[in-house]
């Protein structure tokens, strides 16, 4: 509590690309990203712990192994919600069985991502959105992601896919769930400075996370109605994690301000060895050397609003599903 505000506290980081082992500098790492993580969440009981995608991609050949050891890591560091990024849609082949099979299945947490669709439908297990109970506050979460899903290494990322614009997703869905929430914020997996053209576009919008760009960087924006909102960006490669706390009034429920603060993940953080087992285990992949991205060829797009409408509507709300963190 401060000053009679009520504390929401969410844990953030995006980007990881599997580094799953430290720099030299002693930054980053999964044992560590892991350790500091348990840490932070062992502090501060009832928080939330989110990442905004690219969990791996960067691989030089996509397989079934592209995601190994990330469904393990981030359950023994207890992330509740994870948004996909561009990099988890590198592997078409097989109706993208090694997303589906070794990533969205054996995570424990929640997978959103609101904007990509497989001939209509969501893709299986993923959802466009999760409403969490924290406090006694509901905070809904959206999951988006950026529409270019293809890139230099991997030209055919996305191909089959629907990715409709980030815009039109979050004008069809927001003014519903800030109906049904304290709180929307928004998983963002597209650069920091699109996510702040989103975000002021879009009223009912409290709190974007970006990512995409690899940038460490908080933006407070105030719209033309008055209204306030916070973006944020948390690095990249497991070297920060992103402490973002919203300040709600109890009387009114309306929440009164953001604070963000950034713990690095460096040679002092906590180091976990179980992480550590789960990294010795992993299978070694070899790394691509040019991820550069490009515009997606691939994707087919659903470019009108009354077609993003048309979609949402089939998917429901889901508001009486919601899920509690205790």
């Amino acid at each position: 509590m401060d000053n009679g505000l009520h504390k929401v506290t969410l844990f953030a980081f995006n980007d990881f690309h599997r580094r799953l082992n430290p720099f030299p500098d002693g930054s980053g790492g999964a044992a560590r990203l892991v350790g500091k993580l348990r840490q932070l969440k062992a502090d501060h009981p009832g928080s939330l712990t989110v990442n905004v995608g690219d969990v791996a991609g960067d691989n030089k050949k996509p397989g079934p192994q592209a995601f190994a050891p990330i469904a393990q890591l981030f359950d023994r560091a207890q992330v509740d919600v994870l948004a996909l990024g561009n990099h988890e849609f590198e592997d078409p082949q097989g109706d993208y069985a090694s997303l589906r099979n070794g990533l969205i299945k054996p995570f424990q947490g929640e997978v959103l991502c609101a904007n990509v669709t497989a001939q209509g439908q969501p893709l299986e297990g993923v959802k466009p959105f999760t409403i969490k109970q924290l406090a006694g506050f509901n905070i809904a979460l959206i999951g988006v992601v950026t529409r270019d899903l293809s890139s230099r290494v991997h030209p055919a990322a996305g191909a089959g896919l629907s990715v409709a614009p980030i815009e039109d997703t979050l004008a069809a869905m927001v003014p519903e769930l800030d109906k049904q929430s304290d709180a929307v914020v928004v998983l963002g997996h597209e650069n920091l400075n699109e996510m702040i053209r989103h975000t002021e576009d879009t009223p009912g919008v409290d709190v974007t996370l970006a990512a995409h760009d690899h940038k460490l960087q908080t933006t407070q924006l105030e719209r033309a109605d008055g209204s306030k909102a916070y973006v944020s960006e948390g690095g990249a490669y497991g070297q920060t994690i992103n402490q973002i706390d919203l300040f709600f009034s109890p009387e009114s429920r309306k929440l009164m301000k953001v604070e963000v603060t950034t713990h690095p993940v460096d040679a002092n953080a906590p180091f976990d060895a179980q992480a550590e087992e789960i990294v010795r285990n992993a299978p070694q992949l070899e790394r691509a050397s040019m991820p550069e991205k490009k515009s997606s060829r691939d994707a087919l797009r659903l470019n009108s609003f009354s077609q993003l409408s048309q979609w949402y509507k089939t998917q429901g709300t889901g508001s009486e599903d919601h899920d509690h963190v205790h």
